[in-house]
């Protein structure tokens, strides 16, 4: 991953590496409401975690983590990433969080995404990014489905959330 702040910018979104500076009380409150986590596999964080789990994404040659902000206010609003990046094979897999509510329903996750992978494919020259949901996540399946992924096969019993093991659908957008 670069050292500089890489910026993507969309028409109501911009996207920037995080910095350790990022990891707030808000960003933690994320990650601390059940109902904004309820599809995550991270549970309970402090702004210290937050901190070291920013300072090794922005190490790891094979990650790329980008906070999601409000072009009008700047204000912090979710976070994107792409990890693993798979140079060889040219691939990633995308995962996001809109951490604050009121950005739901939006359309922030739709624009966010296509920024994401768009970087991914211009900037990085992948030839394709995947990701897996669980099926319940029904509002993330209509992101991806909008951005252009088609789901291409199911992992039956792979994603561990909360103790119950939930079938994985796959999803992928090639460039194009």
């Amino acid at each position: 991953m670069t050292t500089c702040d890489t910026i993507v910018s969309g028409s109501r979104v911009f996207l920037r590496t995080l910095q350790e500076d990022d990891a707030t009380d808000a960003y933690a409150a994320w990650l601390n409401d059940p109902e904004v986590n309820q599809w995550l596999e991270t549970r309970r964080v402090t702004v210290p975690e937050l901190r070291t789990y920013i300072r090794a994404k922005r190490e790891s040659p094979d990650a790329l983590l980008f906070g999601i902000f409000w072009k009008q206010t700047g204000q912090h609003i979710g976070n994107i990433k792409l990890e693993p990046i798979d140079r060889e094979k040219k691939e990633a897999t995308i995962g996001i969080l809109i951490g604050e509510k009121p950005f739901w329903g939006k359309g922030v996750a739709t624009e966010a995404t296509n920024l994401a992978a768009e970087y991914a494919f211009s900037a990085l020259g992948l030839q394709g990014v995947t990701l897996g949901v669980i099926p319940e996540n029904k509002p993330a399946i209509r992101v991806y489905e909008k951005c252009g992924f088609t789901r291409v096969c199911i992992d039956p019993k792979t994603m561990n959330h909360d103790g119950v093991l939930y079938d994985r659908w796959v999803f992928r957008k090639e460039r194009t």
